[in-house]
């Protein structure tokens, strides 16, 4: 007998339908016009293959995890492998600094900081004041690096590295309920063939330095709420100070966050109060004293009224692909003006002047497949490109390497695959509500997580880039999606 559907659950098949109808038209435009001149019905064909081989491998796995239990010395011991293998081929890449010139103003910048030195590029945080907490940030792990008398970057990118192992962790460990920990190995496995993390882990810049920080804390708000004694103040501690950092080093980082609160009040998910006050008092006191901090520095102070507003990157979005690269004269013309107040006028009056032009559907199309038809995460920025030096990774993400074109080939039918499972998870979902079982919480803040960075993106600045640390939610998702599917039987939810 079919069960009554509530109100409630009536609003969210609504919402299913429409989000379902929103990514299927964005799945069309990413395999439409991909980016990388590869070519529409290859990466289809490649999409559905991949999508088919990771339903099959789920449910292979559902059953080998049925047979085998949990392993946690065979997890542990992958997990530490995967580490030290990224650490090894990452180590090849110091020289790395002196590509992207973003990177390349914030990096010797906290190297100058770090010993003592003058910042010799002040006018560049005096115009891109976002990157000026990072490369404060920055300068601490060098100074840090040199008290220990290490080399700098050896030292962070071991920090870098231990981030992304606990990423990968808080992934798994969110995937976790009533001590069943299937998911996790597939999680690992997922970052493994994630190929832009092999690239991006030696960069120290703000997408890479923010990677997974909002999942991660979450993960540890869950840890958390399930611990007891001095070890909870520890988990709560670790979740304010690594979201503390994530709006530090990219606000983006946080959307799974606030994905999360909205989950948690929509769909009156029971928390703990106590533990959310705790938390609230120590991110709040650690923001406070990041704030005061920063402003110690006479640029952060100045930067307030020179830098370029957070409006500027919306009328840099408006036309073409929304590419910095196709809209050099606007940034031109805004750099040319010495206030903020000026450079907002002119950005808003930017806006006005071409609004028609971001309802273009060869604008909107331009900037769906700059933003998400690109699964290499701007890997090549980081790179000279036109040098080889002889590594694997030169050769497989830079335009002139050897293996470029079937990396790219790969790392788009990795990524529309991973966006497949998204929408197939939301049609499962859709069905659940319908048979009356409960749709689990930590799925539904993926799915919004993801069209938070959505709709973020096709506003902003058109980067790929900025996609890399988002991953950690999508492959959170597609997991969580791939569970949903395979589910048999409703389990007691305990996200």
């Amino acid at each position: 007998m079919t069960k009554c559907i509530k109100p409630h659950d009536k609003i969210n098949i609504v919402v299913y339908i429409l989000l379902s109808f929103l990514m299927i038209c964005m799945i069309e435009m990413t395999i439409k016009y991909p980016t990388n001149n590869l070519i529409s019905w290859q990466m289809l064909l490649g999409t559905l293959i991949g999508t088919i081989l990771l339903l099959i491998v789920g449910k292979k796995w559902n059953r080998i995890y049925d047979k085998i239990g949990r392993k946690s010395a065979i997890y542990w011991m992958c997990l530490g492998m995967f580490g030290i293998a990224l650490y090894a081929v990452s180590m090849s890449r110091e020289d790395n600094r002196y590509t992207m010139i973003d990177y390349q103003q914030i990096y010797s910048a906290a190297a100058d900081l770090a010993v003592g030195k003058e910042i010799t590029n002040e006018n560049y945080f005096l115009t891109y004041s976002n990157n000026l907490k990072p490369m404060l940030l920055l300068s601490v792990l060098f100074r840090i690096a040199d008290f220990m008398h290490l080399p700098a970057f050896h030292f962070v990118l071991g920090i870098n590295v231990l981030q992304i192992l606990l990423v990968i962790w808080g992934c798994g460990y969110l995937t976790e309920r009533n001590g069943d920990s299937r998911w996790r190995f597939p999680i690992l496995m997922a970052y493994v063939f994630f190929l832009p993390i092999w690239g991006m882990a030696s960069v120290f810049y703000t997408d890479s330095m923010s990677f997974g920080l909002g999942i991660l804390g979450l993960a540890m708000l869950k840890k958390a709420h399930n611990t007891d004694g001095k070890a909870r103040w520890c988990w709560l501690g670790g979740a304010s100070a690594y979201l503390v950092l994530a709006i530090a080093w990219k606000i983006t980082a946080i959307i799974p966050v606030i994905a999360a609160v909205i989950i948690v009040l929509w769909q009156k998910v029971q928390s703990d109060r106590k533990n959310i006050i705790e938390f609230l008092i120590i991110f709040g006191a650690l923001s406070m004293m990041l704030s005061i901090w920063t402003n110690k520095y006479d640029i952060a102070r100045q930067a307030k009224t020179t830098a370029n507003p957070l409006i500027s990157w919306v009328a840099l979005g408006i036309k073409g692909n929304g590419s910095w690269d196709n809209n050099r004269e606007f940034i031109l013309n805004l750099n040319e003006l010495a206030t903020t107040h000026e450079k907002k006028e002119y950005a808003l009056n930017y806006i006005k002047e071409n609004k028609n032009s971001f309802f273009d559907l060869e604008h909107l199309i331009q900037k769906n497949s700059q933003n998400f038809a690109n699964g290499n995460m701007g890997v090549r920025e980081f790179l000279f490109i036109e040098k080889d030096d002889g590594t694997f990774l030169w050769n497989l993400f830079s335009p002139w390497g050897k293996y470029y074109w079937r990396m790219s080939q790969y790392c788009f039918c990795y990524l529309s695959s991973i966006y497949m499972l998204l929408m197939l998870g939301m049609f499962q979902c859709v069905i659940e509500i319908f048979r009356g079982r409960e749709v689990s919480p930590l799925l539904m803040v993926c799915q919004l997580s993801f069209f938070g960075i959505y709709i973020f993106l096709m506003l902003w600045e058109a980067n790929n880039r900025q996609m890399y640390n988002q991953m950690p939610g999508l492959i959170l998702g597609a997991v969580l999606s791939l569970r949903e599917i395979l589910l048999n039987k409703p389990i007691k939810n305990s996200d």
